[in-house]
């Protein structure tokens, strides 16, 4: 069971600018609201339509908002599961608004759907919070995705530098274009902080952008068909969208006979990324955290302050950090006690 993990607040920041007369009008507008806030009660249904059910990352901020519910005592959680698939979003939505909720929270991955989402519930006065991939209208709430890349990107472009003399002659990225630029993002900042501090960045020709479609299976079969194009590559970096995609990576490479040609980033760190990590002369080098097991804890409070009218920024961002083999025991050493305990002993014997 991963513990709650108390170094990882959150920072809110608002996006984008704002005039000082929008934000005055804004202010005074949700201050009158409070006097009189016709979505104040004392008991609130939520709905929550998690990504999917079946990567251990989801299945943290479920259990986290689950956790927080019940300790409120006067919040009904409503779930559903958006299976990674936009159609099953908007349905949901539909589902919530027939059960009347209060306010949803919605992870969903296709940003094509967010327009029709946002629509249906503004038509019935249903405030959204958006998980990770924005909506139009809806509070953010998660990565600070160009900042998350960046952190991933850093920390491979030091690896190559120390490990292969700073060259890399090809770069994977294991990408999710159905999320739009939101996670764009992600990959751009892993990529471009990885060719700003490299000391040989990779040609353009030889960065290939694969579609993950955020899975591990779909990873390797990607990763597979792409190896047999760069067969002299002999130090390949990955850049993949989240854990699962860069286990699948590794997967793919060890599968060709080539696991000690590839060096894997990733983000999300979840408890499977975390086990990668810690494999004896693994290949993922470690994962931008999000701490998803704290989600709940936020992201009810926040849907609260919106029922209330009290003011909530635009977007909300967690705080990241790069976790790998060299620092997990920081951030979850009662997960990991085996590993931890006799890293504590080595460093004790050096």
């Amino acid at each position: 069971m991963i513990k709650l993990n108390r170094k990882a607040g959150i920072h809110l920041l608002s996006a984008f600018a704002f005039s000082l007369s929008t934000v005055a009008s804004l202010t005074v507008g949700m201050a009158f609201a409070q006097d009189d806030c016709a979505t104040a009660a004392d008991s609130y249904k939520i709905g929550f339509a998690n990504l999917t059910e079946t990567v251990p990352f989801t299945q943290l901020v479920r259990q986290g908002l689950e956790e927080t519910a019940a300790e409120m005592g006067n919040i009904e959680l409503i779930i559903a599961d958006n299976r990674l698939d936009g159609a099953t979003a908007l349905n949901n939505t539909e589902n919530f608004l027939t059960q009347e909720v209060d306010g949803i929270i919605h992870f969903q991955t296709d940003a094509a759907f967010g327009n029709v989402i946002m629509a249906r519930a503004r038509a019935e006065g249903v405030p959204v919070i958006a998980i990770d991939i924005p909506m139009p209208g809806a509070v953010f709430f998660g990565a600070d995705n160009y900042l998350a890349g960046q952190l991933a990107g850093e920390a491979l472009a030091a690896w190559v530098n120390e490990n292969w003399d700073g060259q890399a002659d090809a770069a994977l990225m294991l990408e999710l274009p159905q999320s739009g630029p939101a996670v764009d993002a992600r990959m751009q900042g892993m990529l471009d902080a990885f060719q700003a501090n490299v000391e040989n960045p990779v040609p353009e020709e030889m960065v290939f952008h694969l579609d993950s479609k955020n899975t591990q299976e779909e990873s390797f079969r990607v990763v597979s068909d792409t190896l047999p194009q760069i067969p002299d590559a002999t130090h390949i970096v990955a850049f993949s969208i989240n854990d699962g995609a860069g286990i699948g990576t590794i997967a793919a490479a060890e599968s060709a006979g080539r696991g000690d040609q590839i060096m894997v980033v990733g983000q999300n760190a979840d408890p499977t990324g975390q086990e990668e990590m810690l494999k004896e002369n693994s290949r993922y080098l470690g994962a931008t955290a999000y701490f998803p097991e704290n989600y709940g804890s936020l992201l009810i409070p926040t849907m609260i302050d919106l029922l209330e009218c009290r003011p909530v920024p635009p977007s909300v961002f967690v705080n990241h950090v790069f976790i790998g083999r060299d620092n997990i025991c920081d951030y979850y050493p009662e997960s990991w006690p085996d590993a931890c305990g006799a890293m504590a002993e080595a460093t004790e014997a050096s």
